[in-house]
Parts: C-alpha cells; sequence; structure tokens
C-alpha cells in the first residue's frame, strides 16, 4: 500500500511540473542591421553602463496596469537578459553593426585607440498592454584618446504596440533602434536630430 502511495505522489508530482509552462524570450537586438553610408573612420564605440531603475531590472517583462504604480511581472514572457545587460547589448550591436566599427571594450588595456563612450540613465521604460510602449533616456557622449565634444541628452520616445506581447517587444526593439539612431548621427555629423515621429522630445547640451 505504501509503495502504491508512494508511486502516485511520485506521477501527481511530475504531472504538476510537466505543466508549468516554459517562459518565452525576446531580445532587443535587431537581427538584420542597416550599415551607414559613411562610418567613423578609426574611432570605435564603447557602451561603458546603462543604468535601469531597480524595478524594472529584471528578465520579466513589465507591463504597466495605469496611472499610478502598479505594474505586473510576466513571468512567462522574459527579455534574454535583464534589462540593463539586454539594452547594453542591443546598443553595442546595434552601433557598431551601423557604423561598420569595433566595440573598444575588445581591445586590449594597453591600446589607446580613439572611441565614443556612451553612458546611459534609463528613465522610464513603459509597456502598456495592447496599446503602447515609451521610452525616456538620459546619456552622456564623451570623446576618448581625441578631440570631440561631450554631450549630455535627454530623450523621450513612443509608438503603438501591436497586439499580445510580442507586438510590445517588437516596439520597444524599433525604439531601442531609434534611439541607436540618434547616437549614431551624433558620432557623425556633431549633432543631434530634431524631435519628429516617434521622437517626442529631445533635448542636448554640449
Amino acid at each position: 500500500m505504501k509503495t502504491k502511495l508512494g508511486l502516485m505522489a511520485s506521477c501527481l508530482l511530475l504531472a504538476a511540473c510537466s505543466s508549468v509552462p516554459t517562459p518565452r524570450f525576446f531580445s532587443l537586438v535587431q537581427v538584420e542591421q542597416t550599415a551607414a553610408p559613411q562610418t567613423m573612420a578609426n574611432k570605435a564605440v564603447f557602451v561603458q553602463t546603462v543604468k535601469v531603475p531597480a524595478q524594472l531590472d529584471r528578465k520579466q517583462i513589465v507591463l504597466d496596469l495605469g496611472d499610478g504604480q502598479e505594474v505586473q511581472l510576466l513571468n512567462d514572457y522574459q527579455w534574454a537578459a535583464a534589462l540593463s545587460e539586454e539594452l547594453q547589448q542591443a546598443l553595442r550591436v546595434n552601433l557598431t553593426q551601423s557604423l561598420g566599427v569595433p566595440s573598444a571594450e575588445l581591445s586590449r588595456q594597453e591600446d589607446t585607440i580613439p572611441y565614443w563612450r556612451i553612458d546611459v540613465d534609463v528613465q522610464r521604460f513603459e509597456s502598456k498592454y495592447g496599446e503602447s510602449v515609451r521610452q525616456e533616456y538620459s546619456w552622456r557622449l564623451s570623446p576618448v584618446h581625441f578631440q570631440g565634444t561631450t554631450s549630455l541628452c535627454r530623450i523621450s520616445l513612443q509608438q503603438p504596440a501591436g497586439p499580445g506581447v510580442e507586438g510590445l517587444a517588437y516596439a520597444h526593439q524599433e525604439l531601442v533602434q531609434q534611439f541607436s539612431q540618434v547616437m549614431m548621427q551624433q558620432m557623425l555629423q556633431g549633432s543631434a536630430p530634431q524631435a519628429g515621429g516617434n521622437i517626442q522630445s529631445l533635448q542636448c547640451m554640449n
């Protein structure tokens, strides 16, 4: 009798474990990158820091449920890494591949290659299910080992989201790409673009 009860308990435990859904993972990195018409000769890029508020810096996708502070964590839908790591990786890939330049962090310590250092603070990373996504950043763009102008900037971006969590993830990916393009223009042309479209506001100080 004890043996039968033990077998039944084991079967129930296995059934419970097998019913736990496997999380779906999403990335902020775009697989296909468009090369820039011109590149920064002999300059690399280094995304040094990406700071994210503690309540957002997690793998679970966070839904905003209203105008208040109420949020919902989606354990079944997650980023490929914690949000700070995922954003850092996405910005690094977007910039290096689009500009056709290396990441300075891959160089040796004794190297003194010229590069742009980027430090990002995330003020908002908002997901409203079935509605829209919004991102707000401040960042510092600094020249290292070459003459250039340091810029302090702030940007707010927003766009509608498609259906489901997939729509939210894709919209966030698109806004991260647009944020990358703003920094790319700074490095190539020495100034940020004007606000418009999904860019609701953009201010820079040199």
